[in-house]
Order: C-alpha cells, then sequence, then structure tokens
C-alpha cells in the first residue's frame, strides 16, 4: 500500500538514512534527530513521508516563509527519494501533494536548487515549476 502521510518521530531515523543516500550525511545523528524533531514539533513547518509497504521511500520538508515586503509562500526545504525508488514517480507525488497544502491555503510553492545539481533542476523543470530568479546567498559566522 502506497501513501503520504504526516511524518512521526518514529520515522526519524529513516529521514536520516534516506537523506544519507542523496548525500546530506555531513550530520552527525544525533544532531540531525533534533532538527528533524524541531520541524515536526514546528507550526510553520509540514514533513510528509512516502511509505510503501511500511517502508519509507521518500520525504519533503514544506515550510512557510514571510517577508516583509512581499506576500506569504511555503517551499520546500527539502525533497529526497530512496536511490532505490528513483523514477517511479515518487518525488512528483510529494510534491503534489505539498502544493495541494500550499494552495488549499493561499500560497504559492517555490524551491531553491544549486544550479549544480542538474537533475534536480531538471525534475522541478519537468513538473511545471519554471524558473523565478538567480541569486547568490551569503552567510557569515561559524
Amino acid at each position: 500500500m502506497n501513501r503520504i502521510r504526516e511524518a512521526q518521530e518514529e520515522d526519524i531515523p529513516s529521514i536520516i538514512e534516506l537523506s544519507a543516500g542523496l548525500g546530506y550525511d555531513d550530520t552527525p545523528p544525533d544532531i540531525a534527530y533534533k532538527r528533524i524533531l524541531k520541524i515536526l514539533t514546528s507550526e510553520t513547518d509540514q514533513l510528509w513521508v512516502f511509505e510503501e509497504n511500511h517502508q519509507l521511500k521518500g520525504w519533503i520538508h514544506l515550510f512557510t516563509a514571510k517577508r516583509v515586503a512581499s506576500p506569504p509562500f511555503a517551499e520546500i526545504g527539502g525533497l529526497v527519494v530512496s536511490s532505490t525508488s528513483r523514477r517511479e514517480g515518487i518525488g512528483k507525488q510529494l510534491v503534489s501533494h505539498a502544493n495541494q497544502w500550499a494552495q488549499k491555503h493561499d500560497l504559492k510553492l517555490r524551491v531553491r536548487v544549486n544550479e549544480k545539481r542538474i537533475s534536480a533542476c531538471e525534475f522541478y523543470r519537468s513538473i511545471g515549476f519554471s524558473d523565478l530568479k538567480s541569486q547568490v546567498v551569503f552567510e557569515i559566522g561559524s
């Protein structure tokens, strides 16, 4: 049985494992666990998983962004599908679920992708996203 559902605390180890499969493994598991737990208890974040036969095959994180000079929007904070389940439509279903949630809340859906991740850019364009702008990300501090 396939289904998209809200993530639960007991899903965190599987979410961490799926994330490592996409190269997001530089965060120690205990810190990743705490980050995900904060997302699960946040009022501005959503985290859904795609489950098939009691096994997690992917997840999507969505958050509401508020700005002073522009309307609020929903943004995909992360999307991961198991390497063994890619090209099965799971990512597309997760994004569709997130978009339905955004529409229900009168929000446009956005995603930011590093332009070096060509396959991710192609994926989002293939499911209807269009380029909005290019930008440079700056950071300060440790």
